[in-house]
């Protein structure tokens, strides 16, 4: 029902006109890709813009059936992300208390009082504002402190939208040569279960200009980490489908590039992963500073669009080696 529910709010004619320009490009004819669209809703749970992202249309039905959908996920996070501990995690000012350890920054949450906002801006002039809940980088601004004119207002600001104030992140200098606009980050996707940890998989999501944000949703580029190596490997993708190389901007070479720290990465992220494994899986965001990395934020409902649009391929074969595993622990 809640896939149906969804279903209802989408923008159809907009939809449409996008499988318009789909049969430009392939002569496939928008009327029957979108009775496609209406199938795979029914039969795997996907919505339309799983449709575009995973390129549905040229795909046999088998391979359809390998990918993750929104349905699928939604139905695989119950039991793997524990919705039971949503709070813990997915509230940002929680997970900043919670897992203060990995998180090696300030931050500032507006129900800490006027007097520790002035103290968090005298040491801080430039910070990020981020809402407590939020997903795909939405509202993320970067702020000086210069800029704001009023801060008993701006102060009022955040205690009516619920956002936060977190120290700004400088990424290390090696790192950042990729794209020095934004913190490029890493997406590792953990599971943990019985105080064990595996690393299943791992993204680099490198931002495209001087965005705040490195986030696949917002026009980043993401490209496959080699976990054993600690290097990029092949091409890098934009969510509109598009493949890089190289950079657009830096030019630099994807393929290969090194990644600083990665060792201690891996074990960063192992570490949180055990601070409750009862949230079996996350997706970590890391970013890397210069003195090594830190932990961005942790998602208990980590997105498998960057999974599958940059492997090209279905994840299921990762959700059944998770759900064997849960099911040895009775857990499923």
């Amino acid at each position: 029902m809640e896939l149906f529910s969804f279903a209802l709010k989408g923008n159809y004619k907009r939809y449409y006109n996008d499988l318009k320009e789909i049969g430009k490009a392939t002569s496939k004819k928008p009327f029957i890709m979108f009775c496609d669209t209406v199938l795979c809703t029914l039969f795997l749970g996907s919505g339309m813009q799983d449709y575009l992202n995973f390129r549905f249309y040229e795909k046999k039905w088998k391979e359809k059936k390998e990918y993750v959908t929104i349905g699928s996920a939604s139905k695989f996070y119950d039991k793997a992300a524990n919705i039971k501990y949503a709070p813990f995690i997915s509230n940002k000012v929680n997970f900043f208390k919670n897992y203060k350890t990995f998180v090696k920054r300030d931050m500032f949450d507006y129900t800490e009082g006027y007097d520790k906002y002035l103290e968090f801006i005298g040491k801080h002039n430039i910070f990020i504002k981020k809402p407590n809940i939020g997903l795909g980088g939405s509202n993320i601004e970067k702020i000086n402190s210069k800029s704001i004119e009023n801060h008993e207002y701006f102060y009022k600001q955040l205690e009516k939208e619920e956002a936060h104030l977190e120290e700004y992140i400088i990424q290390n200098s090696k790192w950042g040569k990729i794209n020095p606009g934004s913190v490029n980050t890493l997406r590792v996707m953990t599971f943990a279960i019985d105080g064990k940890v595996d690393i299943f998989f791992t993204v680099a999501r490198i931002g495209v200009g001087d965005s705040v944000v490195d986030n696949f949703h917002a026009g980043g580029i993401s490209a496959l980490v080699d976990v054993e190596k600690g290097i990029l490997v092949g091409k890098g993708y934009t969510k509109k489908l598009e493949t890089f190389t190289h950079h657009p901007l830096s030019n630099v070479e994807i393929n290969g590039y090194k990644i600083p720290y990665f060792e201690e990465i891996k074990d960063l992220v192992k570490k949180a992963a055990l601070v409750n494994d009862k949230i079996h899986v996350v997706g970590w965001d890391v970013a890397i500073t210069e003195n090594g990395p830190l932990i961005i934020e942790g998602n208990r409902g980590p997105g498998w669009d960057i999974v599958q649009v940059t492997l090209n391929k279905g994840g299921k074969y990762m959700i059944r080696k998770i759900k064997k595993e849960m099911k040895n622990h009775n857990l499923w």
